[in-house]
């Protein structure tokens, strides 16, 4: 059974608060597996250090830090109404963190024209297992759609990865997340990249996330 009942409808209200509760699945069957949304718990905690402090990962997110500093990360996110820190799982397997924030509540809304219904996504896939391109396919295809109908509302998510970071971009073009233009954080020099919900249905869902064809 598919499910999209995720977190919160409105821009605020309605945050989940239990830690480690299922936000949302939904059955992927291009990957033949199912695909869950955890907030994160401190249970999680080892898990996610072990994946900061892989070299690949803190190549990117220069957050090789100890435990402490690691919850601490944690906790600010899981305080802030606009953001949600989570555990994506593919069947049992926990696999990835990926934070989904309201973009026009974030520091990224000063460098684009944010829409209020807008979503940003920070990502990583921790577990070697589940990298590669099917599987990013078919997990990235499942969370969209999951944001999508989370908020009828919502027609763009956005990212702001690195600029260097060749693959992630071309992974995230093939799905329909186009880099708009660059910019500079404080810490990093960025990629805006922008899908756009009715191409994402139109052309994406139908490939890598859907039963049957999308109507």
């Amino acid at each position: 059974m598919n499910t999209s009942n995720l977190w919160s409808t409105g821009l605020e209200q309605d945050k989940p608060q239990e830690m480690g509760a299922v936000l949302a699945e939904y059955f992927n069957p291009y990957l033949n597996k199912q695909f869950a949304l955890k907030l994160i718990s401190p249970d999680d905690l080892p898990r996610f250090c072990r994946w900061m402090n892989d070299p690949r990962i803190a190549h990117f997110w220069q957050q090789a830090w100890s435990e402490e500093k690691q919850w601490q990360y944690l906790s600010d996110k899981l305080a802030d109404a606009h953001t949600l820190p989570l555990i994506g799982y593919l069947d049992e397997q926990p696999f990835a963190y990926l934070e989904v924030y309201w973009a026009a509540k974030d520091k990224l809304a000063h460098y684009y024209e944010a829409d209020t219904y807008d979503r940003g996504i920070h990502l990583l896939v921790g577990e070697q297992s589940c990298r590669g391109p099917n599987n990013f396919r078919g997990w990235m295809t499942s969370l969209s759609h999951l944001i999508y109908q989370s908020q009828p509302q919502t027609q763009r998510i956005v990212l702001e990865p690195r600029a260097d970071n060749a693959r992630l971009l071309t992974r995230m073009a093939e799905l329909g997340y186009d880099k708009q233009f660059e910019f500079d954080f404080p810490h990093k020099r960025a990629a805006l990249l922008m899908a756009h919900k009715a191409h994402f249905y139109e052309h994406i869902f139908a490939a890598y996330g859907a039963c049957e064809p999308a109507v």
